[in-house]
């Protein structure tokens, strides 16, 4: 087996010991760590409907990082700090510009604390991609045409 521990740019550094994203067996699962609304400097917003916002944009750049996109993705645990009514509708509104389409499967938890006092949101993904020979592979060649009679 392979893996090859992803670094995004533009994202904020890991907070502890764990990768942002690691790359399986040639790229054909891409598992995603607890991503957070941190801004790629180390601030927090503490508005939840902003921590939502950066979370998912910093999913999808980890993804990129990946080689995979939003689209690819199967699976996401999300957690959130606030009774979910009270944010239910942003979220909802937030992750359908990610997940328009084969919507991956999906856990919810509300929790009562993360490991910052100031986090109000993770989510976490598997992605499943193509895997880089697969994607390279140029198309079958179209079945010859039947002979014409006459």
């Amino acid at each position: 087996m392979q893996k090859q521990i992803v670094e995004p740019v533009g994202v904020y550094p890991p907070t502890a010991d764990f990768s942002q994203a690691i790359r399986v067996s040639g790229g054909d699962l891409v598992f995603v760590s607890g991503i957070i609304g941190m801004r790629a400097d180390g601030t927090m917003p503490a508005d939840t409907r902003e921590q939502v916002e950066l979370a998912f944009a910093n999913l999808a750049a980890v993804l990129d990082a990946a080689g995979a996109t939003p689209a690819d993705v199967v699976k996401v645990n999300v957690f959130v700090r606030d009774d979910f009514r009270l944010v239910r509708d942003d979220v909802r509104e937030i992750r359908a510009r990610y997940f328009t389409h084969d919507f991956p499967v999906s856990t919810l938890v509300q929790v009562a604390g993360f490991a910052g006092p100031e986090y109000r949101f993770e989510i976490e993904a598997i992605a499943a991609v193509p895997t880089r020979a697969d994607a390279a592979a140029p198309a079958s060649p179209p079945e010859p045409a039947a002979p014409r009679s006459g």
